[in-house]
This record gives C-alpha cells, sequence and structure tokens, in this order.
C-alpha cells in the first residue's frame, strides 16, 4: 500500500498544495514554540534563538541539506547557552526532509548528527536517573523522521518510474501503430498496383490487336475487344473491392486474395495478348498457405506483365513452379528483348519493388535479369514448419 507523504501529495493535487507543504511544518513548529516561550514567560534572547532554528524551514524543500545544517547549528548554539526550547523539533522536520529529497549519503550524516545532539542533550539537561529513557526517546524519534523520509523518497522513486515506464509504453504503442500504418498503406500499393497495372496491359495489349485486325479479321478484333472489355471489367471490380476494404474497419480479412487455382485464368488472358503462355506445376501435392499461393499468383502476374508491356516480340512465356515440403520455386522466362537497356520495373519500378516485398515475407529471394534468349524471373519462397 502507498501511502501519503508530500511528494506523492504534490504530484496528485498539483501546485494547490504547494503553499501548506511549504509553510505547514514552519508553522506547527512556530505555534509549539510560541505556546511554549509564552507559558514559559522566555526571555528575548530565547524568542530570537527560536526563531533562529525555525526560520531555515521555510527554505528546506530548495536546499535541504543546507537547511537542516543550519537548523542543527542552532539548536547546538541554543544547547551551548543553557536552553531547551521545544523550537528544536524544527531540526527533526529538517531530518526528514533530507531523508526524503537526498541521497542515503546525506539522510546518514544527517541522521548521525541528530543522534549526537540527542545524546548532549541527554547528558546535559536529562533528569538525573532518566538519561537512558531521555536517549531513547529522542533517538527514536530521530529514527522515526529518517525512516519515514526514506519511505517517502523511495515511493516518489517509484511513482517517477511509473510515469517513465507509462510513457514508453505511451510511444512504444504510437511507434507500432505508426509501422502498421505504413505497412498496410505498402500492402495497399502492392495490390493496387497489380490489380490496376496488369489489367490496363492486358486491355492495352488486346486493343491494340483489335486495332490491327480490324481491317482484315473483324470477327477476331471484335472477340479481342470484347476480351479487353471483360479483362477491365474484372479489374475494374478488383479495385472497387479495395476501395471498400480501405473504409472498413475490418478490411484486412476481405481483400481480394487470389490463389494457384486462379492461375489458369491468368494464363488464358495473357494468351489472348497473343503469347504462348505455358504453366508447369510440379513436386508435392501439399495445400500451400493461401498467403503463399496469393504471393505466387502476383509474381506471376507482375511477371506477365511486363513481358506484355516491355518485350518486345516475345512470343513464349514459360511459368515453372517447383513445391517442395520447405520451399516453394518459381521461374517464369520469356524469349522477348527489351525495348532498349533493360527493362524499366528491374530497377525502381513499383512492380519488382513489390515482388521484392512479397519474397521477402517468406525469407527468399528473387533473380531478375537477362538470359541469352530473353529475360527471367526467378525465386524462391521459404515455407515454415506450420505450413
Amino acid at each position: 500500500m502507498i501511502s501519503i507523504g508530500p511528494e506523492f501529495l504534490e504530484r496528485v493535487r498539483g501546485p494547490a498544495l504547494a503553499p501548506l507543504l511549504v509553510f505547514g511544518p514552519p508553522l506547527v513548529c512556530a505555534a509549539v514554540a510560541v505556546h511554549e516561550l509564552l507559558y514559559n514567560r522566555a526571555s528575548a534572547m530565547d524568542w530570537t534563538l527560536a526563531a533562529a532554528v525555525i526560520a531555515p524551514l521555510v527554505l528546506r524543500r530548495r536546499a535541504p541539506v543546507a537547511v537542516f545544517w543550519c537548523c542543527w547549528v542552532m539548536a547546538v548554539l541554543t544547547w551551548a547557552l543553557g536552553t531547551v526550547l521545544l523550537a528544536e523539533s524544527a531540526v527533526l522536520v529538517a531530518l526528514y526532509t533530507v531523508a526524503a529529497e537526498r541521497s542515503l549519503r546525506y539522510s546518514l550524516s544527517a541522521a548521525l548528527a541528530v543522534a549526537a545532539g540527542a545524546g548532549v542533550v541527554a547528558v546535559r539537561f536529562g533528569p538525573p536517573g532518566s538519561i537512558n529513557d531521555v536517549v531513547v526517546v529522542l533517538t527514536g524519534l530521530a529514527a522515526a523522521a529518517f525512516f519515514l523520509g526514506t519511505t517517502v523518497r523511495a515511493q516518489s522513486r517509484y511513482l517517477v518510474s511509473v510515469e517513465d515506464r507509462a510513457q514508453r509504453l505511451e510511444q512504444e504503442r504510437a511507434q507500432q501503430s505508426q509501422l502498421a500504418a505504413a505497412a498496410e498503406r505498402t500492402r495497399i500499393a502492392r495490390e493496387m498496383h497489380d490489380i490496376v497495372a496488369h489489367g490496363l496491359v492486358v486491355v492495352v495489349a488486346l486493343a491494340e490487336a483489335a486495332a490491327a485486325t480490324t481491317a482484315t479479321d473483324p470477327d477476331g478484333a471484335r472477340d479481342q475487344m470484347l476480351h479487353a472489355a471483360s479483362t477491365g471489367r474484372q479489374s475494374l471490380t478488383g479495385m472497387r473491392r479495395l476501395l471498400g476494404v480501405l473504409r472498413a474497419e475490418d478490411g484486412a480479412d476481405r481483400a481480394p486474395q487470389p490463389d494457384l487455382g486462379s492461375l489458369k485464368t491468368l494464363v488464358d488472358e495473357a494468351r489472348r495478348t497473343g503469347l504462348d503462355v505455358s504453366l508447369t506445376e510440379s513436386g508435392t501435392e501439399q495445400q500451400l498457405d493461401a498467403e503463399v499461393q496469393t504471393t505466387l499468383y502476383r509474381i506471376v502476374q507482375e511477371s506477365l506483365t511486363n513481358v506484355v508491356k516491355h518485350a518486345t516480340e516475345a512470343s513464349k512465356v514459360d511459368i515453372v513452379l517447383l513445391r517442395d515440403p520447405r520451399r516453394v520455386v518459381f521461374t517464369v522466362t520469356d524469349d522477348g528483348r527489351p525495348v532498349s537497356g533493360p527493362r524499366p520495373d528491374t530497377h525502381t519500378g513499383n512492380g519488382l519493388t513489390g515482388m521484392r516485398e512479397r519474397v521477402a515475407l517468406f525469407d527468399g529471394d528473387l533473380t531478375v535479369g537477362p538470359t541469352a534468349t530473353g529475360w527471367r524471373v526467378s525465386g524462391e519462397l521459404k515455407l515454415s514448419e506450420s505450413r
């Protein structure tokens, strides 16, 4: 259970209690001293000594150690003049303040000084035969002030550590939220690029093919335009679903997730652009996770998009997927030539960046570059034991 000390009250109540905490103890000591001095009809010197012992307490929060020694020296001076006053209880208040606000080294020094003073008072002013009782009482008061102060100091440090921890946790939560938002933006950007870029490239290719064959093969041109319209509608549907994800709180669970079963449709779509596309799957028949299937689909989709968009005179594309219990190896090879130099998406394009990000999620490798007869995209996805 946490007791209520000055530091705790300051933190809970704020500035409202500050005047009471600063002037309260000196006023209490002053009231006790005034009552004693009036009752005993003390001299002017006693009033002066009492004021000198109590007055420094007003500054005890700013300079606890200096105030303690000032009070202690004035108390010793009072004893040297042959007087013992209740005003000297200010030394106990100063000891408590040192123990509450300074390190153990200062606290122990102050406590030893008070204990020595208690011994002097007991020997010089104690009633005959009761010196031991006086020593016990005075050292008990000093010990109480010391341990109360150290307890308050420990609680104050604990409260500071709790505050710091709460601030760190708040900062960590904010950072995690920012990272999650950045990851979600990246994921949406990948999905948007894969859906829109592939669909538009296929639509453009089909439209160009239809335009080239309108005069010689009207029926074929009509079929090409119908396929282009169908592809456009599919891309538009996918984009609408993705935009719906952005508006929904649980959108991540409703995001478009194509699987390997959709590869045949993707291959047929690419064939309509005039490419001879072959798909070969081999290896184990194990069922892959949905995330793995989506990643493989998107990589193949982006590779075909780049062939249609950037490779000239490409006529054939070979897609090979090889599975084993620990990994999936993929290769997409075409026989086309780049327009001029490296293909645009092989260095800074969003397509290659998206593929690398997807592969990196599975601690895999991605290699993109020319071959003797065209271009190749290859790599692997490493599967965890749970997959």
